[in-house]
């Protein structure tokens, strides 16, 4: 019979010997995008940060025409390099008008990089 070894054992070693993950510079924004639903009460976003060793946070505020915050979200210690998230919009959707994404990565209570997107409230395929 062949002996098997615990697999909590294995496990405990493989975390051991993995290697340590090292940042040669603080992580950065890459890509950010962001797609109005067609209800347009809701905004899906894409964001690609570069790679990182310490988890991030991620931090979203949207901003009417009136510059009105309208929604916002922090998400703590991102563990991927890639978010796709849904944003619900507070107010009723002004439809048409020029709106403001504001995107910060931060960590340890520092501002790594930001991002603005200013968009139209519109619905667009993100397929096409």
């Amino acid at each position: 019979m062949t002996a098997t070894r615990d697999p909590i054992e294995v496990y405990r070693e493989s975390l051991a010997n993995m290697p340590l993950a090292n940042e040669s510079q603080p992580p950065t924004i890459q890509r950010a995008e962001v797609w109005p639903y067609p209800d347009l009460r809701r905004l899906w976003l894409r964001v690609e940060t570069s790679s990182f060793a310490a988890f991030p946070n991620l931090e979203f505020a949207v901003f009417d025409p009136d510059d009105e915050l309208v929604s916002h979200m922090l998400m703590i210690e991102i563990r991927q390099p890639y978010q796709s998230v849904t944003l619900h919009l507070r107010q009723p959707p002004g439809a048409g008008g020029r709106y403001r994404l504001e995107i910060v990565l931060s960590r340890d209570e520092r501002e790594l990089d930001t991002r603005t997107l200013a968009f139209d409230l519109a619905y667009r395929d993100p397929g096409q």
